[in-house]
């Protein structure tokens, strides 16, 4: 796509999105997902795009978590991190859908470079007390004891998806990746897989201001797809739900938004379907559950790489729609920190 082309289309989406007119379109895996997260009203900064774990192809011994926010990272925002937010990983060991241990990033206000001092500590379950693991300057990798590795900055959106085919009901017409050529801003962390307390865990990412939690994202798409207004159910619902799904946490999903799940899936399985049910226990609560001795994808974590899109269509429409013709088109690597740079 020629440079004029891409720009056009960067300023379109801002343009609309500092209007309120294009939210609901550029809805995708969990970018700008929920109202509270759209401008004016709302921070991008603190808006989670995509949730990322899997073993490190670079140390087998290893896991690598990443959290994407910021969509059209130097179009709608700086690319910077809020200096005022944290950034949080959480990770469960033991099944309740209760976090047993936090990393938790803070940033300091940028420079006029737009570099910004990070601190990542470690929290236990109390989310008390804890320790400082490191510090320094986005851009930068920095070492963490034991042998993992932490950085934050603006780098190549990962996601891949067919909006305009979605828009119009029209995949595989040709098939192009509408998030090519932007960029996201990301926190890529690097740990011990002994660190996350047992070998198969749990994820989820939070972004929270003022003690209050604004964004929290584990499997791909399940507040963009299941929860109020979702692309399958009529027009007019209510959608502050969706907002209430971000301030939520994960242990609530299956009493407060599993009637949600499960209605949206009806639509595909037919009424009281027992595969309906059955999915809705599968992708709720909304956290990535990944077995750190296993290098394979998503549903076992997710990969940078991982087709969730095709994976997820599938699931959710019973096979009417499997693919949207679109696959990764970015340059991973395999060494850290592992995403594509910045565009």
């Amino acid at each position: 796509m020629k440079m004029f082309t891409k720009i056009g289309i960067y300023s379109l989406a801002a343009l609309a999105l500092m209007f309120g007119l294009f939210a609901a379109p550029t809805r995708a895996a969990d970018h700008l997902d929920a109202p509270g997260l759209t401008p004016p009203g709302g921070d991008t900064r603190l808006d989670i795009t995509d949730v990322y774990a899997f073993q490190s192809p670079a140390n087998p011994a290893n896991t690598v978590l990443v959290m994407g926010v910021n969509p059209l990272a130097g179009v709608l925002n700086d690319g910077t991190f809020h200096p005022a937010a944290s950034y949080e990983f959480k990770v469960d060991s033991d099944g309740d859908a209760k976090e047993d241990r936090t990393f938790k990033l803070t940033f300091s206000a940028p420079d006029e470079s737009l570099h910004q001092h990070l601190t990542l500590r470690q929290l236990p379950a109390s989310g008390m007390g804890g320790s400082v693991l490191a510090q320094g300057q986005t851009g930068d990798s920095l070492s963490l004891p034991g042998g993992g590795q932490i950085t934050a900055g603006v780098f190549d959106d990962p996601f891949f998806f067919d909006l305009a085919g979605f828009l119009a009901v029209d995949f595989c017409n040709p098939g192009t990746n509408f998030f090519a050529g932007l960029n996201i801003s990301a926190i890529v962390l690097e740990v011990p897989s002994s660190w996350l307390g047992g070998s198969n865990v749990g994820v989820w990412a939070r972004t929270a201001l003022d003690d209050q939690q604004i964004d929290r994202m584990g499997r791909p798409a399940i507040n963009t797809v299941f929860i109020p207004n979702n692309v399958f159910e009529p027009a007019g619902t209510e959608p502050s739900q969706k907002d209430a799904f971000n301030a939520a946490k994960p242990r609530q999903d299956q009493r407060d938004f599993r009637a949600e799940v499960v209605d949206t899936l009806e639509i595909f399985y037919g009424s009281g379907s027992d595969t309906a049910q059955a999915l809705a226990d599968f992708l709720l609560p909304d956290i990535l559950t990944l077995d750190t001795s296993n290098p394979a994808g998503f549903p076992n974590g997710r990969g940078l790489a991982d087709d969730v899109i095709d994976i997820e269509l599938g699931l959710v429409t019973n096979g009417a729609v499997t693919s949207d013709c679109v696959g990764n088109d970015s340059s991973f690597s395999s060494s850290f920190p592992y995403l594509a740079p910045a565009n």
